[in-house]
């Protein structure tokens, strides 16, 4: 019984005597703990903020410069510039609206209408970029470098924009290029486009598409607490698009539409279109529609007031005349009724048709252009002098169906490829 009990009292002991000895290590760790904590939290409280935000990891995507669109002897139509931009992280925004009122100022822009291009962005979108201003003058961009850090969440970058080098020549058959609409994003073909992205809309800007779109990069950045990069972690270099070298010819293009110039200084343009084909091969050389508009107003978005000009004038300038207008083809198409006659055996091309300067189908008289009529006229005679009346007769001869199948025969009809 001794040594039990002796045992129990010398356990009890050995516990009375640790038990402190615990506790103080408890208390002492704590201390230290919550001492490291006042360091951090107080004493270098602004310092720890400021690596904090000061520094942050950003990928920044590189867009890829279009291929350059050339006449057939080389010459620029199309191209890529430089476009220096302003961009917000609506995250890092924090007095949104005093921030926007001084890059307003620094830009000439409304702050209102700054703060509508951000919206009220949630969750996830709120830490992607947006871009207010696409294209600075480079007094603008002067202006918000040397306050940005004043303007938290405002950034400075540099993109490539599609620039029209002549302007508005040939501007039906380029196209125009614009960002990505939503209804096209839900479309197979584009499947690998991303909002804000730019895609080619019209013309050959859309109908090349895949050749003129180049390969996105991107850049892994650190950027300090005015936006400004510090250190690149990692880079990959965008891709351009291909070069396409057309069929036109710059010069004959430039002659065509002079042709289209308003008769009185400061009036408005000729409505109308031209085309010129090489006989050789088939080439198309000029392409004109008028009246037109400048595509280097779409890069970027167009603004509304330009946009409203464009589609409420009633001489309708993006209509491409050359391709969507609707006209009777004229003489040139008697060389189709003379190729379907002789195939078809129904022309003998020395037998002669008299031309009294009129034609009589039913209650109907269709008129020749030289109202004495031609006279005794075969075939060379009637391509020569481009006599109605004997097209007029042979078109008879001939029928619809006829008509219809040798003119699918010389590619009438059939879709070019360029919307």
């Amino acid at each position: 019984m001794r040594n039990d009990d002796r045992l129990g009292v010398g356990t009890d002991n050995s516990v009375e005597l640790r038990l402190p000895l615990v506790i103080g290590a408890i208390v002492l760790i704590f201390g230290i703990f919550v001492l490291r904590l006042f360091q951090l939290q107080i004493l270098q409280g602004e310092e720890m903020k400021g690596i904090a935000h000061g520094n942050a990891v950003r990928l920044v995507r590189l867009e890829a410069p279009r291929g350059d669109i050339l006449d057939r002897e080389g010459r620029v139509l199309a191209t890529t510039r430089p476009a220096f931009g302003v961009t917000v992280m609506p995250s890092e925004l924090a007095r949104p609206d005093r921030t926007l009122a001084a890059l307003g100022m620094l830009i000439d822009q409304s702050s209102a209408e700054l703060s509508q291009r951000i919206g009220s962005p949630q969750g996830r979108r709120r830490f992607q970029p947006v871009r207010l201003v696409g294209d600075l003058s480079y007094d603008h961009l002067a202006r918000v470098e040397s306050h940005l850090y004043e303007l938290p969440g405002v950034h400075t970058d540099v993109r490539p924009r599609r620039h029209y080098v002549e302007g508005e020549l040939a501007a039906h058959l380029l196209g125009q290029i614009g960002e990505v609409r939503k209804d096209q994003l839900q479309k197979r073909q584009y499947a690998d486009y991303r909002a804000g992205e730019v895609v080619g809309q019209s013309g050959l800007e859309k109908v090349l598409e895949r050749n003129l779109r180049g390969r996105a990069g991107g850049r892994n950045v650190v950027v300090d607490v005015a936006g400004r990069v510090v250190d690149v972690i990692g880079e990959i270099d965008p891709e351009p698009g291909a070069p396409v070298t057309l069929t036109i010819d710059l010069d004959l293009q430039r002659v065509a539409e002079a042709g289209f110039q308003p008769d009185v200084l400061g009036g408005r343009a000729k409505m109308g279109a031209a085309v010129a084909l090489d006989p050789r091969n088939g080439d198309v050389l000029v392409l004109v529609s008028k009246p037109a508009f400048d595509p280097n107003s779409f890069p970027g978005g167009i603004d509304a007031e330009t946009w409203k000009a464009l589609t409420t004038d009633e001489w309708r300038p993006l209509q491409n005349r050359a391709l969507s207008g609707q006209y009777p083809p004229g003489s040139t198409y008697k060389v189709i009724l003379a190729a379907a006659g002789l195939q078809k055996g129904i022309v003998d091309p020395n037998q002669k048709v008299f031309c009294p300067g009129h034609f009589r189908l039913g209650r109907r008289v269709y008129r020749c252009w030289r109202r004495g009529g031609h006279g005794e006229v075969d075939l060379r005679d009637a391509l020569k002098r481009s006599c109605d009346v004997y097209f007029y007769k042979l078109g008879l001869a001939l029928g619809i169906d006829e008509i219809a199948k040798f003119s699918r025969g010389f590619h009438l009809g059939r879709r070019l490829g360029i919307p």
